[in-house]
């Protein structure tokens, strides 16, 4: 999105309420926007996480979007997601969520309730190369359904621009600009990897506007790792295949990006080292070897205690005491009844062979690049100097980015395939599940004038019709009519 002159009020057109929406495949994260600047920590403060599902228990009942936070016993559950890689395909699902989230009077909570859609302009997020089709259903919807007074449907990614990057990436060398604080955004140039639930997309943004021929996808998100743990803990440990919350539990606590995934696997290793040497690394001396680790090397290995539903609702991982002692004492824990009552595993490798099918695709049999070899393909179409200034600002957003090493991995990775005088600089935000509905925030607080520009109000979409307004979003609002 381009600089657009600031004002402290909203241009008249759009309501100056803003509702902002970050559709993603795992969690709604919504919220008004702020009606004027404020510290981030403020402005996250009006931003609430759902889950974007419908769930039903064990027991029969369905829960709906942030319902599924009173589910206790998860063993069993089936889920119903209307996002599937990263479109919306069960519009019926997705309304039904959205409804109960912001606009049913006795279940949306109370600074999350939309109670005059009229007098509300929608910040509407959407993967980069979405189909039109899809556009066109949320248009309606939208516009339609709901009658919001105001509407601008954006590129998910590109909202990171006008979030404060600029300490994050210059640390203290960094001064503000004391009499506008907005001056300095969007950040001029900046490489978003947004990891999520489906899917991991390359967007380079230039003034905030994404360059799209430059746009790559990666067809691997938290949602396969967590399906790949699923299977690998049911042949090792236990059958969790009807447990996928609980599994994805167990991937957020003890998962890990290797920096070195060779020597991590030998640190598991318990035969022969000779014959793990002579082996390529791939899935199956990933998935194959004995994880009972070497005695000089116990720091990979964790117990991971399972929820049972009644004493203890969420699991949660200890370090692995190898000795005969505590061997007798886990057993003990399994047989006994009550609260003292424990199941667990112990997981070796697996803490670090699932995160990696992102960086080795190959390893379970995809023909895509891995996540360094798709980042490259990304900047191969852009000017040299382009790169050079992307590759200095690389941002990580998206569920993944808290994995445990990622941002190391992916660095160390791209400094291998650039030239060694080229600055390879990546950070994350300190809420990167959150960062893209508070770089919407800000957009909506310090640059009405853009959300305006790109924005078209209710009687524009009703006078013009769906495809001009698809038309408007795509080339900034270059036109007022057909």
């Amino acid at each position: 999105m381009p600089r657009a002159p600031k004002s402290t009020r909203s241009t008249p057109g759009l309501p100056s309420t803003t509702f902002v929406l970050d559709n993603g495949g795992h969690s709604l994260k919504a919220g008004f926007a702020p009606l004027g600047p404020v510290s981030d920590a403020d402005a996250l403060s009006k931003c609430h996480i759902i889950p974007n599902c419908i769930v039903r228990s064990r027991d029969r009942k369905v829960y709906v979007g942030s319902q599924s936070e009173e589910i206790t016993q998860w063993s069993e559950a089936l889920f119903r997601r209307p996002v599937e890689n990263g479109q919306v395909v069960s519009w019926e699902a997705q309304k039904e969520i959205w409804d109960q989230s912001f606009f049913d009077e006795r279940i949306a909570k109370r600074d999350l309730l939309v109670k005059s859609p009229e007098d509300t302009t929608l910040i509407f997020t959407e993967p980069p190369n979405t189909m039109p089709p899809f556009q066109k259903n949320a248009d309606e919807i939208i516009m339609e359904e709901w009658g919001f007074g105001g509407y601008s449907r954006v590129i998910g990614p590109s909202l990171n621009a006008y979030n404060d990057l600029h300490p994050l990436f210059e640390g203290a060398s960094y001064t503000k600009p004391e009499n506008d604080p907005w001056a300095d955004l969007p950040m001029e140039c900046v490489l978003v990897i947004d990891s999520g639930y489906s899917h991991t997309t390359i967007t380079p943004l230039f003034k905030g506007r994404p360059l799209h021929r430059a746009v790559r996808r990666l067809d691997f998100g938290g949602k396969h790792l967590t399906n790949l743990l699923k299977e690998v803990i049911s042949v090792r440990h236990f059958d969790l295949h009807q447990d996928t919350k609980i599994v994805n539990d167990i991937k957020e606590d003890v998962c890990f990006v290797s920096g070195d995934f060779r020597t991590d696997l030998e640190k598991t290793w318990k035969g022969n080292k000779t014959k793990l040497k002579s082996t390529p690394s791939n899935p199956d001396v990933a998935m194959d070897v004995d994880h009972k680790a070497s005695p000089e090397n116990q720091e990979i290995r964790v117990d991971y205690i399972l929820p049972d539903g009644i004493h203890l609702l969420r699991g949660f991982s200890r370090p692995h005491d190898p000795t005969p002692a505590a061997a007798r004492k886990r057993k003990q824990a399994a047989l006994s009844s009550g609260p003292d009552a424990e199941i667990s595993m112990t997981l070796g490798n697996e803490r670090f062979s699932i995160p990696e099918i992102i960086f080795s695709p190959g390893d379970i049999g995809s023909k895509q690049p891995g996540l360094a070899d798709i980042v490259m393909q990304s900047l191969s179409v852009l000017p040299p100097l382009l790169q050079v200034t992307m590759l200095s600002n690389v941002l990580l957003v998206g569920g993944n980015a808290h994995i445990s090493g990622f941002a190391e991995r992916l660095e160390a990775e791209l400094r291998m395939r650039v030239k060694t005088e080229w600055m390879v600089r990546i950070r994350k935000m300190a809420e990167p599940i959150t960062s893209t509905w508070l770089g919407g925030a800000r957009l909506a607080c310090g640059f009405p004038g853009i959300v305006r520009e790109y924005g078209v109000t209710r009687e524009e979409y009703l006078e013009h019709g769906s495809a001009w307004v698809a038309r408007r979003f795509v080339s900034g609002g270059s036109g007022k009519g057909p």
